[in-house]
C-alpha cells in the first residue's frame, strides 16, 4: 500500500480574495473621477454665477446718469492714470503667486502664474470671502497644471497671509506716521490712531519672531507646514506693502487736488476703510468701504466729488478688471475643452 501523504492545509486563493478589493478599488477610483468630472464643470458655473452677480449688483447700486455725471468730472488724464496704476497694482500681485510656489518647491511658466494670480485676485478682490474665491480659481488652474491639492493649499495660504501682512505692516506705518482723529460709530473709533497701528503692527513683528527663531513644521490639524525661512520675509512685505500702497494710490489720482489732503493722509484714510470693508466680508467691502472712506474724507473733499472718484474707482480697480478675467478665465476653459466645444458647435449647425 502506498505510504499516506501528509494533508497539505488548502491555500486561499490570493488572486481570487484579492479581486473584491480590486473591484471596491476601481470602483471608487471611477467615482472619484466622476465626482471631480462634475465638480469642475460647477465650479466654473459658479466662479461665473457669482462674478455676473456682482457685476449686476455694483451696476444696481448706481443709477446710470450718475455714473456718467460721476465720470465727466474727471479728466481723461486723471482716468488714464489710475488705469495704469491699477495695472502697475494687478502686476505686482503676481508675486504672490511667484513667491508662494518658490516657498512650495513648484516652478510654473510665468504667464500662468500671472494667469491664476489676475483672475484669482479679480475674483477675490469683488466677491469677497478671499480665501474661498482665489482658492477656487487657483484650484481649477493649478489643478489643471499638474499641482497636487496640498500643494494649493499651502499656495493659498501663503498668499493669503502674505496680503494680510502687507495690510497691516502698511496700515500700522501710516496710521503711526500720520495720525488721524477717529470719527465716533466705528468700531475702532474708541482707539487712539497711534495705538491702533500699533496693535496693526503687532501681527507682522509675531511672524517676524516666528521665522527668526522657529525651524520646526507648524502642525494643524494632523497636518504639518513648514516654517518660510526668513528671507522669504522682506519679499513679503515687499510685494504686499507696495500692492496696498499702489491700491490706495489708485483712488487718491481720481480725487480732485486739494490742499487739505495729502497722499499720506489719503492712504491713512483708505487702510482704515479697507479694514472695515475686510472685517465685513461684504463683497468687495461694497458700500461698507465706501461708507466709512466718505466719513473719513468728507471734512477735507466736497462729498459729490468723493463720491464720483469712490464711483470710478470701483469701475477701474474692481468691475474692470473682474470683467477682463472672466473672459481670461472663459477662453482658458474653451481652450481646454475646445474638442468638446467643436463637437457642441458642429451639433448646434446641424
Amino acid at each position: 500500500m502506498d505510504r499516506l501523504q501528509p494533508s497539505i492545509p488548502e491555500q486561499p486563493d490570493i488572486a481570487s480574495a484579492s479581486a473584491p478589493a480590486k473591484r471596491a478599488a476601481a470602483l471608487s477610483a471611477g467615482l472619484a473621477a466622476r465626482a471631480g468630472a462634475l465638480v469642475v464643470p460647477a465650479l466654473s458655473v459658479l466662479l461665473f454665477s457669482a462674478a455676473g452677480w456682482v457685476l449686476y449688483h455694483e451696476l444696481r447700486a448706481y443709477h446710470l446718469h450718475e455714473i456718467l455725471q460721476g465720470l465727466n468730472t474727471l479728466q481723461s488724464l486723471t482716468i488714464w492714470k489710475s488705469i495704469g496704476l491699477t495695472m502697475l497694482s494687478y502686476l505686482v500681485m503676481t508675486g504672490y503667486d511667484s513667491l508662494a510656489l518658490r516657498y512650495v518647491g513648484q516652478a510654473l511658466p510665468y504667464r500662468k502664474i500671472g494667469l491664476a494670480s489676475f483672475v484669482g485676485y479679480a475674483f477675490s478682490n469683488n466677491i469677497g470671502l478671499s480665501m474661498l474665491a482665489g482658492a477656487s480659481v487657483r484650484y481649477r488652474l493649478y489643478s489643471a497644471w499638474g499641482l497636487s491639492g496640498e500643494k494649493i493649499t499651502s499656495i493659498v495660504f501663503f498668499c493669503t497671509l502674505t496680503l494680510w501682512l502687507g495690510f497691516f505692516a502698511v496700515g500700522g506705518l501710516i496710521l503711526i506716521l500720520e495720525p488721524m482723529t477717529l470719527p465716533p460709530g466705528l468700531f475702532f473709533s474708541f482707539l487712539p490712531a497711534r495705538l491702533l497701528g500699533l496693535l496693526l503692527l503687532t501681527p507682522p513683528v509675531l511672524y517676524f519672531a516666528l521665522v527668526t527663531i522657529w525651524k520646526r513644521p507648524l502642525l494643524w490639524r494632523d497636518r504639518d507646514a513648514a516654517v518660510p525661512p526668513f528671507w522669504i520675509l522682506p519679499a513679503q512685505l515687499l510685494i504686499a506693502g507696495a500692492d496696498w500702497l499702489l491700491a490706495g494710490c489708485v483712488l487718491f489720482a481720481l480725487l480732485p487736488p486739494t490742499q487739505s489732503l495729502s497722499l499720506p493722509g489719503c492712504l491713512a484714510i483708505y487702510m482704515l476703510a479697507q479694514l472695515a470693508g475686510l472685517v465685513s466680508q461684504v463683497p468687495g467691502g461694497l458700500g461698507v468701504f465706501e461708507t466709512v472712506f466718505l466719513l473719513l474724507v468728507s471734512p477735507l473733499v466736497p462729498a459729490p466729488q468723493a463720491l464720483a472718484a469712490l464711483v470710478a474707482y470701483r469701475a477701474v480697480y474692481y468691475l474692470a478688471p473682474l470683467g477682463l478675467a472672466v473672459l481670461l478665465l472663459g477662453a482658458h476653459e474653451i481652450a481646454a475643452h475646445r474638442i468638446f466645444v467643436r463637437r457642441a458647435f458642429t451639433a448646434y449647425r446641424k
